[in-house]
């Protein structure tokens, strides 16, 4: 980071709930399918220290790729995902086919329809939104 990076100080949010230290392991992991059938999910516990304004998941798959999923969208004001192994092929509306891959990381704005096409057998995933519990809207299948 640059000096002037260092100096540059940004102004904290008053009213951001100021949680307790938490950490998860891996090793303690509970994977639930959720959402998607196909995906297993480990929470990893930003819900409560971030008083439901953060989310923070990785994803993992739960048996073979089974195709596109349906075009959505998530109702949220941040979603970002970083690819931690594996590759996955998605689709976003007015942007295409893109590639994610091990190290890949990933901000889609609100509203912005996209969809798994597929993914590899080894598949692994870091998603985190903002806020913490968002909706998801179906645009089709």
């Amino acid at each position: 980071m640059s000096k002037a990076a260092a100096k540059t100080k940004v102004a904290l949010d008053p009213s951001f709930p100021k949680g307790k230290f938490k950490v998860t392991h891996e090793a303690d992991a509970d994977w639930q399918v959720g959402l998607r059938p196909h995906l297993k999910y480990r929470d990893l516990g930003m819900d409560a220290p971030s008083g439901g304004r953060v989310h923070a998941h990785v994803h993992i798959n739960n048996g073979p790729s089974p195709g596109p999923s349906d075009l959505h969208y998530h109702d949220c004001d941040f979603h970002m995902i970083y690819v931690l192994k594996g590759w996955g092929r998605m689709e976003f509306e007015g942007v295409g086919e893109v590639i994610l891959k091990e190290g890949s990381c990933m901000y889609q704005e609100p509203g912005l329809a996209h969809r798994l096409i597929e993914y590899s057998d080894d598949y692994k995933v870091m998603e985190i939104t903002i806020p913490g519990e968002i909706g998801t809207v179906t645009v089709r299948d």
